[in-house]
């Protein structure tokens, strides 16, 4: 399900989300214990396999695969001349250069953005009245929402079991996500369906008002 290039920037996502993460909780805390430290991998690393399998299991469902990587940023305005000449790893320098510069009282949790491929079995199955070979927005938008999807079902989840930090940074993940930007999922959820965008983002800013405004 997952090539070694794709674990490797997954593990790599996972190191930054839980340096961010950390820098938060000594915020809080004013505590460098390493059992932070462990927690805080342990949080992140849970919320991105939760998103990235949920996404994977969507895409296996419309005959498609993706395959996830670090956010690339290299377009920096409307222009097609407006670009850098080698892509910047906003997926990596963003979140952490956003902790450090707030001492880890703000984070920024957007890593990875992914890329989608149809298989030989999407052009021999019927969707609807039709018959896709290539894969169509609004599926790629489906397929980017499902691990939004799941990131809060798995907040529910968590909290209701006790594990309230968990809940917490999966809504952030969630929200984070819905970020129309560059070739992250909240531009292809906006760019599948505008009104899926709408209806979707609602949903999240109802979680995350609930965790901003009644903190555990």
């Amino acid at each position: 399900m997952f090539t070694k290039r794709e674990l490797t920037y997954v593990l790599l996502a996972i190191i930054v989300g839980a340096f961010v993460i950390y820098f938060n909780d000594i915020a809080k805390a004013k505590d460098y214990s390493p059992i932070l430290l462990l927690s805080a991998f342990g949080v992140i690393a849970l919320t991105i396999i939760i998103n990235i399998i949920a996404k994977k299991l969507t895409a296996y469902y419309y005959e498609a695969k993706i395959e996830s990587k670090i956010w690339m940023w290299q377009r920096f305005g409307f222009k097609r001349q407006q670009y850098f000449k080698n892509p910047i790893p906003a997926g990596i320098l963003l979140p952490a250069f956003v902790s450090i510069v707030s001492f880890g009282y703000f984070i920024f949790l957007t890593f990875l953005e992914f890329d989608v491929s149809s298989t030989s079995a999407r052009a021999a199955k019927r969707h609807g009245i039709y018959r896709f070979t290539d894969m169509t927005d609004i599926h790629i938008g489906l397929i980017a929402a499902s691990g939004v999807v799941a990131n809060l079902i798995a907040a529910v989840l968590g909290y209701l079991a006790g594990f309230p930090e968990f809940s917490r940074v999966s809504i952030f993940y969630a929200f984070f996500s819905m970020i129309p930007f560059g070739n992250l999922d909240g531009t292809k959820i906006f760019f599948g369906s505008k009104n899926m965008w709408i209806g979707l983002g609602a949903i999240v800013l109802i979680f995350l008002s609930y965790v901003l405004f009644f903190p555990y």
